[in-house]
């Protein structure tokens, strides 16, 4: 795990008062010292025009006596 993550629970368990928890973080979580976080990360690009964005527009609903959608 990450150091700043781990510092992150603990100080959100001591703000919680949960010192038995810490106790049991610091036993069985171990803290990878070598880990350092990727620099690039590779974003998604999402389009209205694609997928399920353009064909939900295509269902037709009916609207019940008492207001419940359901699809046609």
């Amino acid at each position: 795990m990450d150091q700043g993550y781990f510092d992150e629970i603990t100080s959100i368990l001591a703000m919680h008062g949960r010192p038995d928890l810490i106790e049991e973080l610091k036993e069985h979580i171990k803290v990878d010292e070598d880990y350092r976080p990727p620099t690039y990360i590779k974003k998604d690009k999402y389009s209205d025009d694609e997928g399920s964005a353009s064909s939900e527009e295509e269902y037709e609903v009916e609207v019940d006596q008492d207001g419940f959608q359901s699809l046609k």
